[in-house]
């Protein structure tokens, strides 16, 4: 009997032996890399900054160096990796055995001794779906995780793109204010030589204030840009700067919006967790229902008197006639209908971001191909002609301002063309859930 007692011991021991959970900061690390060839950085302490291996902020940042960075040290997503923790927590729990119970009965007066061992065994048939609906809570947990990264590289990418359009638009807008003021001078000669009223020379004055304080404008658009980029990436101190290169997105991607979204359905993490909820829900209700037998194992020994202790097994059972467990049942049942909604909410929103993002998308590009291929090279061209015809006497230096002034503007307006289309290119990535661009 006792060997038997030894046996169920071992058992119980056995199945109380910790599990390990394979959803960590490196499957975090894959999900991101998988979809978009980036991935985390080793663990580190709070405000603690590292640089990936072959990245310098000396010598400027391209796109994707920033991202490398961000992904290793931006604080809130930091402290998000750090939820794999609660769930590591949860599955160690989920995988726990309840405490066997010892009593312990003197023998007072003609009561002999007595002792008691309660094992809680259907803890067995209930464990399984614990740790299941822990381990899918936990999966769940992580692909969030990736989700949020795939979030950071697109607001890293948009913050770079803005960026270098403030600095590209504070460039241009020198030029303009140079311009500005060079035709204001012209006015102020012209209005000495009677060739120009007053009114034509103060608006040429005015048009001079403005484009001075569109440069100051821009310029304090490029301080405030670069105090977020420096937050994405983790950078504490004001005082670094660099350089920020985006990448090339100039080539149109040709897949289908029906591709992206068999693509999104695939790669979306936020889609797979929405399936993992519904998963961990079936195991809560499984869980519920196996709660209605509690089956308790005893092992009873009692002393006969003259030495001899007898030891006996037996059991304890709740008759489950007045309280089958019907409220947590039917609560469990509930949040997995929730969960299922939940799942097609998400299926159709992202069916509606990919949908708009591939919309913004192409439109920004045909609007960028129409300026870049078209209308800045006629505007360039016809600063030559009009070069030209200045040479041969025929027009006069005004004229040559005037065709600089609308090719500054029309290169104002590529630029915000071309950082619209970074914008939607990185919003494309991310409703699809995956590097397309």
């Amino acid at each position: 009997m006792i060997g038997k007692t030894h046996i169920s011991v071992l058992i119980l021991l056995a199945a109380g032996c910790a599990v390990q959970s394979p959803y960590d900061r490196s499957f975090v690390s894959q999900g991101i890399k998988d979809r978009t060839a980036y991935e985390l950085g080793q663990e580190t302490q709070p405000g603690q900054f590292n640089l990936p291996e072959g990245v310098s902020l000396d010598d400027g940042l391209s796109e994707d160096e920033a991202v490398a960075v961000a992904l290793w040290n931006n604080a809130p997503f930091q402290a998000d990796l750090e939820a794999l923790g609660f769930a590591r927590a949860d599955l160690v729990e989920a995988n726990m055995l309840a405490n066997p119970v010892f009593s312990l009965l003197f023998p007072v007066g003609p009561k002999l001794f007595e002792a008691k061992l309660n094992l809680p065994i259907d803890v067995l048939w209930q464990r399984p779906h614990r740790i299941a609906a822990a381990q899918f809570d936990a999966q769940s947990l992580s692909e969030n995780l990736v989700e949020h990264g795939l979030g950071l590289i697109r607001d890293v990418q948009i913050t770079c793109a803005d960026l270098w359009m403030a600095r590209e638009q504070a460039r241009l807008g020198q030029e303009d204010a140079q311009l500005r003021f060079e035709m204001a001078e012209l006015a102020k000669a012209r209005l000495g030589a009677g060739d120009v009223s007053e009114l034509a020379t103060s608006v040429a004055y005015v048009d001079s204030l403005r484009a001075d304080d569109a440069t100051k404008r821009f310029s304090k658009q490029i301080i405030l840009l670069r105090q977020r980029l420096n937050a994405l990436l983790g950078l504490i101190s004001d005082d670094t700067t660099f350089d920020v290169i985006p990448s090339d997105v100039t080539s149109r991607s040709e897949v289908s919006i029906d591709e992206l979204l068999e693509i999104a359905f695939v790669a979306r993490p936020d889609l797979r967790a929405a399936e993992l909820a519904i998963e961990a829900a079936g195991e809560r209700v499984g869980w519920e229902q196996s709660k209605i037998y509690n089956f308790i194992a005893i092992i009873d020994a009692k002393d006969k008197g003259e030495d001899s202790l007898n030891i006996g097994p037996g059991f304890s059972i709740e008759i489950p006639i007045l309280n089958q467990n019907n409220g947590q049942i039917a609560r469990a049942k509930a949040e997995m209908k929730q969960a299922a909604r939940q799942y097609e909410a998400v299926r159709q929103d992202i069916i509606l971001q990919v949908r708009q993002a591939h919309t913004q998308y192409v439109s920004a590009h045909e609007e960028f191909e129409l300026w870049n291929n078209h209308i800045i090279p006629s505007l360039e061209e016809a600063l030559e002609q009009t070069q030209k015809s200045l040479a041969a006497g025929e027009v006069s230096y005004l004229s040559i301002l005037e065709a600089r002034g609308k090719l500054i503007e029309a290169r104002m307006r590529w630029t915000e063309l071309a950082a619209n289309l970074h914008r939607t290119a990185a919003e494309l990535n991310y409703c699809v859930g995956k590097r397309m661009i």
